[in-house]
């Protein structure tokens, strides 16, 4: 059995904290042989934390003194760094760092290359002690220096409550985002999609929803979602349209190592720019019109699920810190 000792956000929630958990939970939910508990009260808006999962203080240190492995995860201003120094077992203890650059940032070349060299101090910058102290770094945002591992935001299971459900899907494209103004493509690809939708009677969602729930549900029903990342390279709406089996018409991809391919699917276009954008987005029209059929998706959405899952992205850090022998069992 594993027992995994996981260091929470204080008082906020984090994408990346809820994809970890989820995968967790998902974990134990099928029965495998793991033993989790969580370090404080974590206010998930949809993951579903059961209160005995969540210790005291005390406790959780008592547990953690105990445990095969320690997950450490960031949370902007509340991540509980403090625990983990108390706690002092850095050789079993795993940092899973969330943060991004922040509004347009990441495209900024100067910051970039700070970061390339540790010298950068802003938003979404690599944390040099936990660089240096933790067994593991896991990293959703590039650059991945130094043997720090990619671990990009996944499919939750509350993004999929809807998949399947709908008796087909009427929408042709859906392209909505919690704010347009980081980066201003944003705005412009939405404009340009509304205009090329109305022009080529197409169908379209383009506003945004009431909450979450309604949101998946229209994209349960679209076949085309559209994706442009914000404040980091990484987006939680590119995981959002996969996991409701949609095609995936997203700027250019940045997440993962590009020599490991992990994301070569047929369902996922990429553009470079607006004008490129609308190239692309005749080209998925006319994959609608002319090849589109659900069915024959179906295997490639399933291979999705079962690499980009929460659940895959724990076995990544568990099945990496088996490598690194920190630690010694199977999960099974």
């Amino acid at each position: 059995m594993y027992r995994i000792a996981v260091i929470t956000p204080l008082n906020k929630e984090d994408y990346l904290a809820n994809t970890i958990l989820d995968g967790l939970i998902s974990l134990q939910n099928e029965g495998n042989n793991l033993e989790f508990f969580i370090s404080s009260l974590y206010p998930s808006r949809r993951i579903p934390i059961k209160k005995e999962l969540i210790l005291t203080r005390k406790e959780f240190i008592g547990f953690a003194n105990q445990a095969d492995i320690i997950f450490l995860i960031w949370g902007k201003d509340n991540t509980d760094f403090s625990l983990a120094r108390k706690i002092g077992r850095w050789e079993k203890t795993v940092f899973i760092d969330g943060s991004e650059p922040g509004n347009n940032m990441r495209l900024d070349k100067e910051v970039q290359s700070r970061m390339l060299n540790l010298s950068y101090k802003g938003s979404g910058a690599i944390y040099r002690e936990m660089l240096e102290k933790c067994a593991l770094y896991f990293r959703r945002e590039k650059p991945y220096i130094n043997g720090i591992v990619p671990l990009p935001f996944g499919i939750d299971s509350a993004y999929t409550r809807y998949c399947g459900t709908n008796k087909g899907k009427d929408i042709d494209f859906a392209c909505v985002f919690g704010q347009e103004e980081y980066p201003a493509l944003r705005r412009k690809v939405r404009e340009r999609l509304e205009q090329f939708c109305q022009k080529n009677q197409f169908t379209y969602f383009a506003r945004r929803t009431n909450n979450t729930d309604e949101f998946y549900e229209v994209l349960s029903r679209t076949k085309v979602g559209i994706s442009v990342s914000g404040g980091g390279f990484d987006t939680a709406r590119f995981w959002e349209i996969l996991g409701n089996q949609c095609l995936l018409l997203t700027d250019k991809i940045d997440i993962f190592r590009m020599e490991d391919g992990v994301l070569n699917y047929k369902r996922i276009f990429e553009f470079e720019n607006i004008n490129d954008f609308e190239i692309v987005l005749n080209k998925v029209a006319s994959f609608l019109r002319n090849g589109y059929n659900q069915i024959e998706l179906d295997k490639e959405f399933k291979d999705i699920l079962s690499r980009h899952s929460s659940k895959a992205r724990v076995l990544t850090v568990l099945n990496r810190a088996k490598e690194k022998n920190i630690l010694k069992e199977s999960l099974a």
